[in-house]
Protein backbone atom coordinates (compact mmCIF):
# COMPACT_ATOMS: atom_id res chain seq x y z
CA UNK A 1 0.00 0.00 0.00
CA UNK A 2 1.15 3.49 -0.60
CA UNK A 3 1.56 6.45 2.04
CA UNK A 4 -1.69 8.17 -0.45
CA UNK A 5 -3.73 4.77 -0.14
CA UNK A 6 -2.77 5.05 3.72
CA UNK A 7 -4.15 8.59 4.26
CA UNK A 8 -7.06 8.40 2.22
CA UNK A 9 -8.23 5.50 4.07
CA UNK A 10 -7.51 7.00 7.57
CA UNK A 11 -9.68 9.95 6.66
CA UNK A 12 -12.65 7.50 6.16
CA UNK A 13 -11.41 6.01 9.46
CA UNK A 14 -11.32 9.02 11.51
CA UNK A 15 -13.90 10.73 9.91
CA UNK A 16 -16.84 8.69 12.47
CA UNK A 17 -14.76 10.02 15.45
CA UNK A 18 -14.62 13.47 14.28
CA UNK A 19 -18.22 13.01 14.26
CA UNK A 20 -19.78 11.76 16.96
CA UNK A 21 -17.25 13.67 19.24
CA UNK A 22 -19.29 17.22 19.20
CA UNK A 23 -22.89 17.75 19.72
CA UNK A 24 -22.38 20.46 17.76
CA UNK A 25 -23.59 20.37 13.89
CA UNK A 26 -20.35 22.19 12.39
CA UNK A 27 -18.57 19.43 13.78
CA UNK A 28 -20.66 16.77 12.87
CA UNK A 29 -20.80 18.06 9.26
CA UNK A 30 -17.43 18.45 8.95
CA UNK A 31 -16.65 14.96 10.30
CA UNK A 32 -19.08 13.57 7.51
CA UNK A 33 -17.00 15.52 5.24
CA UNK A 34 -13.63 14.10 5.70
CA UNK A 35 -14.70 10.81 5.10
CA UNK A 36 -16.18 11.50 1.65
CA UNK A 37 -12.52 13.50 0.87
CA UNK A 38 -11.52 10.33 2.00
CA UNK A 39 -13.62 7.79 0.08
CA UNK A 40 -13.65 9.31 -3.29
CA UNK A 41 -9.79 8.79 -4.39
CA UNK A 42 -10.07 5.45 -2.69
CA UNK A 43 -13.13 4.69 -4.64
CA UNK A 44 -11.70 5.89 -7.94
CA UNK A 45 -8.75 3.46 -6.98
CA UNK A 46 -10.61 0.81 -6.70
CA UNK A 47 -12.90 1.02 -8.88
CA UNK A 48 -12.21 0.36 -12.86
CA UNK A 49 -15.20 2.25 -13.96
CA UNK A 50 -15.17 6.00 -13.27
CA UNK A 51 -19.02 6.58 -13.83
CA UNK A 52 -20.70 4.91 -10.77
CA UNK A 53 -18.10 7.13 -8.21
CA UNK A 54 -18.70 10.14 -10.11
CA UNK A 55 -22.53 10.09 -9.64
CA UNK A 56 -21.52 8.87 -5.86
CA UNK A 57 -19.55 11.91 -5.49
CA UNK A 58 -21.93 14.15 -7.70
CA UNK A 59 -25.14 13.07 -4.65
CA UNK A 60 -22.39 13.03 -2.12
CA UNK A 61 -21.59 17.05 -2.58
CA UNK A 62 -25.18 17.79 -3.36
CA UNK A 63 -27.19 16.29 -0.14
CA UNK A 64 -23.86 18.08 1.96
CA UNK A 65 -24.60 21.12 0.45
CA UNK A 66 -28.64 21.16 1.49
CA UNK A 67 -27.46 19.79 4.75
CA UNK A 68 -25.05 23.05 4.84
CA UNK A 69 -28.04 25.30 3.81
CA UNK A 70 -29.97 23.37 6.30
CA UNK A 71 -27.84 24.61 8.89
CA UNK A 72 -27.46 28.02 7.73
CA UNK A 73 -30.88 28.41 7.58
CA UNK A 74 -31.61 26.85 11.21
CA UNK A 75 -30.94 30.82 12.44
CA UNK A 76 -33.73 32.04 10.55
CA UNK A 77 -37.49 31.56 10.72
CA UNK A 78 -37.95 31.52 6.80
CA UNK A 79 -37.54 27.67 6.30
CA UNK A 80 -38.81 24.68 8.33
CA UNK A 81 -34.54 23.40 8.56
CA UNK A 82 -35.86 19.74 9.63
CA UNK A 83 -37.21 18.90 6.54
CA UNK A 84 -34.36 20.40 4.26
CA UNK A 85 -32.07 18.57 6.88
CA UNK A 86 -33.61 14.86 6.53
CA UNK A 87 -33.76 15.05 2.34
CA UNK A 88 -30.06 15.92 2.60
CA UNK A 89 -29.50 13.42 4.85
CA UNK A 90 -31.34 10.56 2.92
CA UNK A 91 -29.80 11.45 -0.08
CA UNK A 92 -26.30 11.04 2.29
CA UNK A 93 -27.08 7.64 3.49
CA UNK A 94 -29.30 6.24 0.82
CA UNK A 95 -33.11 5.82 2.44
CA UNK A 96 -36.09 7.12 0.96
CA UNK A 97 -37.14 9.66 -0.66
CA UNK A 98 -33.42 9.82 -1.04
CA UNK A 99 -32.48 5.87 -2.12
CA UNK A 100 -32.74 6.55 -5.96
CA UNK A 101 -29.06 6.64 -6.53
CA UNK A 102 -28.10 3.38 -4.66
CA UNK A 103 -28.43 0.37 -6.63
CA UNK A 104 -27.46 1.87 -9.45
CA UNK A 105 -23.98 2.76 -8.06
CA UNK A 106 -23.50 -0.34 -5.95
CA UNK A 107 -23.62 -2.32 -8.97
CA UNK A 108 -20.60 -0.67 -10.95
CA UNK A 109 -18.63 -0.77 -7.65
CA UNK A 110 -15.63 -3.01 -6.52
CA UNK A 111 -16.60 -5.69 -3.43
CA UNK A 112 -14.40 -3.28 -1.70
CA UNK A 113 -15.66 0.07 -2.65
CA UNK A 114 -19.44 -1.31 -1.94
CA UNK A 115 -18.00 -2.14 1.80
CA UNK A 116 -16.63 0.86 2.10
CA UNK A 117 -19.80 3.31 0.79
CA UNK A 118 -22.35 0.96 2.76
CA UNK A 119 -20.43 0.79 5.72
CA UNK A 120 -17.88 3.16 7.51
CA UNK A 121 -18.97 6.27 5.91
CA UNK A 122 -22.54 5.61 7.06
CA UNK A 123 -21.61 6.11 11.00
CA UNK A 124 -20.67 9.86 11.17
CA UNK A 125 -23.91 10.71 9.30
CA UNK A 126 -26.32 8.45 11.17
CA UNK A 127 -24.90 10.25 14.65
CA UNK A 128 -25.79 13.24 12.84
CA UNK A 129 -29.18 12.68 12.28
CA UNK A 130 -29.76 11.13 15.61
CA UNK A 131 -29.76 15.18 16.79
CA UNK A 132 -32.95 15.53 15.39
CA UNK A 133 -36.10 14.90 17.60
CA UNK A 134 -39.06 14.30 15.24
CA UNK A 135 -39.91 10.52 16.01
CA UNK A 136 -43.09 10.79 13.28
CA UNK A 137 -41.10 11.85 10.24
CA UNK A 138 -38.57 9.41 11.02
CA UNK A 139 -41.32 6.66 11.78
CA UNK A 140 -42.96 7.69 7.98
CA UNK A 141 -39.35 7.61 6.36
CA UNK A 142 -38.38 4.77 7.82
CA UNK A 143 -41.18 2.17 7.17
CA UNK A 144 -41.24 3.57 3.18
CA UNK A 145 -37.49 3.17 3.21
CA UNK A 146 -38.09 -0.57 4.21
CA UNK A 147 -40.71 -0.97 1.99
CA UNK A 148 -38.84 0.18 -0.51
CA UNK A 149 -36.13 -1.20 -0.69
CA UNK A 150 -38.16 -4.63 -0.78
CA UNK A 151 -40.06 -3.91 -3.81
CA UNK A 152 -36.62 -2.74 -5.54
CA UNK A 153 -35.09 -5.89 -4.64
CA UNK A 154 -37.22 -7.92 -5.90
CA UNK A 155 -36.16 -6.83 -9.70
CA UNK A 156 -32.41 -7.47 -9.12
CA UNK A 157 -30.80 -10.32 -11.24
CA UNK A 158 -27.33 -9.92 -9.37
CA UNK A 159 -26.22 -9.58 -6.36
CA UNK A 160 -24.95 -6.37 -6.18
CA UNK A 161 -28.05 -4.55 -6.81
CA UNK A 162 -29.37 -7.06 -4.19
CA UNK A 163 -27.37 -5.68 -1.59
CA UNK A 164 -27.75 -2.45 -2.78
CA UNK A 165 -31.74 -2.63 -2.14
CA UNK A 166 -31.34 -4.45 1.54
CA UNK A 167 -28.98 -1.50 2.13
CA UNK A 168 -32.10 1.01 1.70
CA UNK A 169 -34.08 -1.54 3.81
CA UNK A 170 -31.84 -1.62 6.48
CA UNK A 171 -30.78 2.25 6.66
CA UNK A 172 -34.65 1.72 7.34
CA UNK A 173 -34.13 -0.17 10.17
CA UNK A 174 -31.60 1.62 11.50
CA UNK A 175 -33.77 5.19 11.84
CA UNK A 176 -35.99 2.40 13.76
CA UNK A 177 -32.95 1.48 15.92
CA UNK A 178 -32.20 5.26 16.21
CA UNK A 179 -35.60 6.40 17.47
CA UNK A 180 -35.73 3.57 20.83
CA UNK A 181 -32.24 4.19 20.92
CA UNK A 182 -30.37 1.38 20.00
CA UNK A 183 -28.67 2.29 17.11
CA UNK A 184 -25.22 1.49 17.70
CA UNK A 185 -25.85 -2.29 18.05
CA UNK A 186 -27.55 -2.63 15.00
CA UNK A 187 -25.16 -1.27 13.16
CA UNK A 188 -22.09 -2.91 14.55
CA UNK A 189 -24.25 -6.68 14.07
CA UNK A 190 -25.30 -5.15 10.23
CA UNK A 191 -21.34 -3.46 9.38
CA UNK A 192 -19.91 -7.04 10.75
CA UNK A 193 -22.16 -9.39 8.70
CA UNK A 194 -21.61 -6.81 5.67
CA UNK A 195 -18.27 -6.91 5.98
CA UNK A 196 -17.71 -10.72 6.14
CA UNK A 197 -20.50 -11.02 3.16
CA UNK A 198 -18.12 -8.80 0.68
CA UNK A 199 -15.28 -10.66 2.05
CA UNK A 200 -16.23 -13.85 1.07
CA UNK A 201 -18.28 -13.33 -1.94
CA UNK A 202 -14.61 -11.69 -3.36
CA UNK A 203 -13.00 -15.22 -2.47
CA UNK A 204 -16.31 -17.00 -4.23
CA UNK A 205 -16.23 -19.07 -0.54
CA UNK A 206 -20.38 -20.10 -1.09
CA UNK A 207 -20.64 -21.62 2.51
CA UNK A 208 -19.62 -18.11 4.48
CA UNK A 209 -21.53 -16.48 1.57
CA UNK A 210 -25.10 -17.88 1.92
CA UNK A 211 -25.17 -17.68 5.22
CA UNK A 212 -23.90 -14.00 5.36
CA UNK A 213 -26.91 -13.58 3.57
CA UNK A 214 -29.32 -15.82 6.06
CA UNK A 215 -28.05 -13.43 8.43
CA UNK A 216 -28.41 -10.33 7.47
CA UNK A 217 -32.46 -11.48 5.99
CA UNK A 218 -33.29 -11.56 9.69
CA UNK A 219 -33.85 -15.43 10.33
CA UNK A 220 -33.42 -16.77 13.54
CA UNK A 221 -31.29 -17.78 15.46
CA UNK A 222 -28.68 -15.33 13.52
CA UNK A 223 -28.05 -12.15 15.06
CA UNK A 224 -30.02 -9.81 12.90
CA UNK A 225 -32.86 -11.84 14.08
CA UNK A 226 -32.27 -10.16 17.34
CA UNK A 227 -31.99 -6.94 16.21
CA UNK A 228 -35.20 -6.84 14.25
CA UNK A 229 -36.79 -8.28 17.38
CA UNK A 230 -36.07 -5.41 19.45
CA UNK A 231 -37.28 -3.17 16.86
CA UNK A 232 -40.43 -5.45 16.44
CA UNK A 233 -40.74 -5.32 20.11
CA UNK A 234 -40.41 -1.29 21.25
CA UNK A 235 -42.89 -0.85 17.97
CA UNK A 236 -45.60 -3.00 19.61
CA UNK A 237 -44.73 -1.24 23.12
CA UNK A 238 -45.65 2.35 21.76
CA UNK A 239 -48.30 0.64 19.91
CA UNK A 240 -47.10 1.68 15.97
CA UNK A 241 -49.13 -1.09 14.62
CA UNK A 242 -49.04 0.69 11.32
CA UNK A 243 -45.85 0.54 11.39
CA UNK A 244 -45.59 -3.04 12.68
CA UNK A 245 -47.89 -3.80 10.17
CA UNK A 246 -45.62 -2.58 7.24
CA UNK A 247 -42.49 -3.77 8.67
CA UNK A 248 -43.97 -7.26 8.57
CA UNK A 249 -45.14 -7.42 5.22
CA UNK A 250 -41.61 -6.07 4.19
CA UNK A 251 -40.02 -8.43 5.84
CA UNK A 252 -41.55 -11.42 4.12
CA UNK A 253 -41.13 -9.63 0.78
CA UNK A 254 -37.51 -8.95 1.53
CA UNK A 255 -36.80 -12.61 2.69
CA UNK A 256 -38.16 -14.27 -0.69
CA UNK A 257 -35.28 -12.35 -2.58
CA UNK A 258 -32.44 -13.25 0.06
CA UNK A 259 -33.95 -17.17 -0.23
CA UNK A 260 -33.69 -16.68 -4.00
CA UNK A 261 -30.24 -15.52 -4.64
CA UNK A 262 -28.86 -19.01 -1.50
CA UNK A 263 -30.64 -21.04 -3.77
CA UNK A 264 -28.67 -19.87 -6.95
CA UNK A 265 -25.69 -20.76 -4.97
CA UNK A 266 -27.00 -23.86 -3.81
CA UNK A 267 -27.61 -24.52 -7.54
CA UNK A 268 -25.29 -23.60 -10.00
CA UNK A 269 -21.67 -24.64 -10.67
CA UNK A 270 -18.11 -22.56 -10.37
CA UNK A 271 -17.79 -21.70 -13.24
CA UNK A 272 -21.69 -20.35 -13.77
CA UNK A 273 -21.51 -18.17 -10.45
CA UNK A 274 -18.13 -16.57 -11.49
CA UNK A 275 -20.45 -15.33 -13.77
CA UNK A 276 -23.58 -14.47 -11.72
CA UNK A 277 -21.04 -12.57 -9.31
CA UNK A 278 -19.72 -10.54 -11.91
Amino acid sequence: MNSSYLMFLFMVLISPLIGLSSSDWVISWLGMEVGMFGLIPLLMLKSGSKEPVMKYFLIQSLSSALILIAGILLFSHIFNFSLLFILGMSMKLGFFPGHFWVISVIENLSWFSNMMVLGPVKIAPFGFLSLIENTNMFLILSSLSIFAGAILGLNQSNIRGMLGASSISHSGWMILAMIYGFLWMYMVIYMMILMFTFISLNNFEFLTSSMCLISMSGLPPFMMFLAKMKVFFYLSFNLEYIVFSILIVSSVISLFYYLKFFYYYSLISKNSKFLFLN
